[in-house]
This record gives structure tokens, C-alpha cells and sequence, in this order.
């Protein structure tokens, strides 16, 4: 059998080589045999070239400023949640005394300034009272997280909890942020709690993210012919419940977990929803994703306490409902949950049976199954 040599190449690669010395040793030609008056013309010609480049570059940044500036809301343009006209009216006080920007308006501009730098709020506290301090005083400048939503007109959508993750309880927090655990029969009692014993929950609001995405989505919502012949809204147990519902939002949970840190075992569990009305692929566009709850702990979830208020949350909704304004024309929204997505070891955890690997693991019957 014939050997192949060590440092065998095919052809093709053999022919780009070729092709790359060939155009090599032209340039290399070109560059010796030319001249000094041709070199001042080539140098002349190259500066002509980018100074071209820089007039395109620069007319087609005025092109762009220029429509920016000549842009024209439109209906769809309505994306702060409410139709009241005085919304944006800043009647609020100036930062400081003599001061030409009012504390909202000073606060507007650092909101976009820490949004798109993806500050956390330590930071953005940090960065608040660092301003304060350079300010003239005394000025009205919030060095709070709850100041600052205050003074913006905002609420926070979102309530935490701390359990420990010995007994499940919930922590007491200290004036100086310190957690313990207040129950008499966990072994941490009265102790303080380091990061790995403590389990943190995140509750966000459901009603106000559907009535936000409705809002944003309403003239793609619920037409068929921009759904696909195989999606959900062509299933029977969908036809059947949307049929007997005015205005039906249907909300799809899914979760999973996933390491916050290679090194650590701290995990992060979120709990999903994506509204079936809503046509693919806009349906899974992270601004159409509903953020149910959050768990981070270095156990795994207990459902029962981890989706306990969404759970009642959902429930009220689907039994009361909710309303929105879009154009001064009221919207009764019905809502109502089809299934749960997750994989086989999430499924176990979540529904509470066995693992998928063991027996009697379907969901479905009774069956022992066989070891493979």
C-alpha cells in the first residue's frame, strides 16, 4: 500500500498558494519598476480617493441625521404603555438651586446613559451619589433605587424574596443588608447567611407585561394567515378554547436551569411564557418574552414555593381577566395557559414525578419499565 507523504496538500490548496504567489510577485514587479513621478501620481490619486471616501462618508451621515430628524411619529410609534397627554409634562423641581434642568429631566439622561451601558444598580447607585457630591449643594439628585423610580413615574415590576436553603424560610435583612434565618428549628438560626445559603426569588409582574407586549404587538396579534399551517393555533385543544373567548391570550410556560458560574454551583432557574396570538418568529423575540420568575440557589427549585404567586397570579388573571387602552378603544383580554415546555429532567422537577431514567417515569401511565 502506498505511503502518503507527511505534508500531503490537494490541489485545490496548492492552487490558491499559486495563485497568491503569482499575485504577489506582480506587485512586487510593478512596485520596482515604477517611477518617482508615477509614485507622486499614485500618491497623489490615493489622497483623492480618500478624500472621496470621507465626502461619501460624510453626505451619507448627513443623509441619515437628516431623516432622523425629519421622522414622523406614527399610531404604531405609541410605546409608553398609556394615552394620557400629560404623561410627559415634567412638572418636578430643578436639580439645585439656579439650576436649568429639572431633577427629571437630569434623571432621564442618566437612566438612557446607564441602560445603554448595562449598569447594575450598585453601580448606578454609586454613580448617583458620586453626581451628588459634585453637584452644588444641597441638590434634589436621588441616591436611591426607589428614588429614582419615584421621581420617573415608575414602579418596580419585580418583588424578591430570601429564603434559606436549610428550612426554605424567609430571611430577616438587617439594617446593613445582613440575611438570617429566623426559625427555631433550622441549624442556621440567627446566624448570619453567606450567599450559598440563601435562595433568592424573583417575582416579576405578569399582568403588566402582557398588557406591554399586547400594546407593541396589536397589529400582527391574531391574524392566521401570518401563522404557519403547523403551529399551535391550527391544533384542536387551541381552536376549541379560542373559540369560546373574545379576545383569548394564551400564554406557553417553559423553564430550564443553567450555572450562573463555571466555578461556583450557583444556578439560576427562570420560568418562562410566550403568548400564542403572537405569529413566529415574532412570538420569540426577547421583548416578547414574558419573565414569570427567577430562582437562584445552589439547590435545585422547590415548584411549590419557587412558583407559589405566579401560580395565584395566573390564576386571578385567568379567572378575572385585565383591560388595556390602545387609542382611547378598551380591550378585555382573557387569559388561559395551554402547556409547560422543558426537558426530561426540568419535566420530573416541575410536574414532581420521577426522573426520566427511572421507573414508572411516564407521565402518561402506569407502565414499571425495563432496564436497557
Amino acid at each position: 500500500m502506498p505511503r502518503k507523504h507527511e505534508y500531503y496538500t490537494s490541489f485545490k490548496v496548492n492552487k490558491q498558494r499559486q495563485r497568491r504567489y503569482d499575485r504577489q510577485r506582480a506587485i512586487n514587479e510593478v512596485s520596482d519598476n515604477s517611477s518617482d513621478e508615477s509614485s507622486d501620481n499614485n500618491e497623489q490619486q490615493h489622497q483623492q480617493i480618500n478624500n472621496d471616501d470621507y465626502t461619501k462618508q460624510h453626505l451619507l451621515l448627513n443623509k441619515l441625521n437628516t431623516s432622523n430628524l425629519n421622522y414622523i411619529d406614527d399610531e404604531y410609534d405609541n410605546l409608553t404603555g398609556t394615552n394620557d397627554p400629560n404623561v410627559h409634562l415634567d412638572h418636578s423641581k430643578p436639580l439645585y438651586q439656579q439650576s436649568t434642568i429639572t431633577v427629571k429631566a437630569a434623571l432621564k439622561l442618566l437612566s438612557d446613559f446607564y441602560t445603554n451601558a448595562n449598569l447594575d444598580k450598585q453601580n448606578v447607585i454609586k454613580l448617583l451619589k458620586t453626581i451628588k457630591s459634585i453637584l452644588p449643594q444641597p441638590n434634589l439628585m436621588p441616591t436611591t433605587w426607589k428614588g429614582v423610580l419615584k421621581v420617573l413615574g415608575k414602579t418596580c415590576l419585580s418583588r424578591t424574596t430570601f429564603l434559606c436553603s436549610t428550612c426554605h424560610q424567609q430571611c430577616i435583612k438587617t439594617k446593613y443588608g445582613i440575611k438570617k434565618c429566623m426559625n427555631n428549628n433550622c441549624l442556621l438560626y440567627t446566624k448570619m447567611l453567606k450567599s450559598n445559603e440563601i435562595v433568592e426569588i424573583v417575582n416579576f409582574d405578569v399582568r403588566s407585561q402582557i398588557q406591554s407586549i399586547v400594546r407593541r404587538n396589536i397589529s400582527v396579534l391574531g391574524h392566521q394567515d401570518l401563522f404557519p399551517k403547523s403551529d399551535i393555533c391550527y391544533g384542536l385543544f387551541y381552536q376549541q378554547i379560542s373559540t369560546q373567548q373574545r379576545n383569548p391570550i394564551t400564554i406557553i410556560l417553559h423553564s430550564d436551569g443553567a450555572p450562573l458560574i463555571k466555578t461556583s454551583k450557583q444556578s439560576l432557574w427562570p420560568c418562562f411564557g410566550s403568548i400564542v396570538e403572537l405569529p413566529p418568529p415574532i412570538r420569540e423575540y426577547q421583548m416578547n418574552i414574558i419573565i414569570v420568575a427567577l430562582w437562584s440557589s445552589r439547590k435545585k427549585p422547590n415548584v411549590n414555593i419557587f412558583l407559589e404567586e405566579s401560580v395565584k397570579e395566573l390564576k386571578y388573571l385567568m379567572k378575572t381577566g385585565t383591560s388595556l387602552f390602545i387609542n382611547e378603544h378598551e380591550f378585555n383580554i382573557i387569559l388561559s395557559t395551554q402547556y409547560f415546555i422543558s426537558d426530561l429532567p426540568a419535566k420530573a422537577l416541575f410536574c414532581n414525578t420521577i426522573n426520566f431514567n427511572g421507573y414508572y417515569a411516564c407521565s402518561c401511565c402506569c407502565t414499571k419499565g425495563i432496564t436497557a
